[in-house]
């Protein structure tokens, strides 16, 4: 009595997945909840549970009052962004750095969200990086993706 979710090859389920269901099922994502406030229809502004606005694909077509839950996957972060591009930038606090040779997996506190994950090269940024300190994140809108909210 299954459904099928969504049909694709892995990296377009990973890169791009339709519902909240797909993006939880393969791979990591960070995830945050919140509620539409504004759409033009390929994206929106979304205010999250913790009162910051996200600006993300709108992917499932929510309109202004919808639930939504954002999917961001972690190698798409970036910590102390430079740049006009990236449109999302939060305040952070790292929690945890696990060495993993090639990258640092780092757990950062972001916007009420304790396990919110990074992978940070090792010989860039990641060996600036101290538990305790605090970093800004951020994210391009076209990395963001507004999904449908899961009960």
């Amino acid at each position: 009595d299954g459904a099928i979710q969504q049909l694709s090859s892995a990296e377009e389920l990973y890169d791009q997945p339709k519902n909240s269901f797909v993006a939880q099922f393969i791979g990591e994502n960070n995830k945050f909840r919140g509620t539409i406030t504004y759409t033009n229809g390929s994206t929106c502004k979304v205010k999250l549970d913790s009162g910051e606005v996200i600006t993300a694909l709108n992917v499932v077509g929510g309109a202004s009052g919808t639930r939504s839950m954002l999917s961001i996957r972690p190698e798409s972060i970036e910590i102390n962004p430079n740049g006009e591009e990236i449109e999302n930038r939060l305040d952070a606090q790292v929690k945890e750095l696990i060495f993993l040779g090639d990258h640092l997996r780092a757990r950062l506190s972001v916007a009420g969200n304790d396990d919110f994950i990074v992978k940070v090269r090792h010989k860039g940024l990641g060996t600036s990086l101290k538990q305790g300190g605090k970093v800004k994140v951020g994210w391009q809108a076209t990395d963001c993706r507004a999904l449908d909210a899961p009960q």
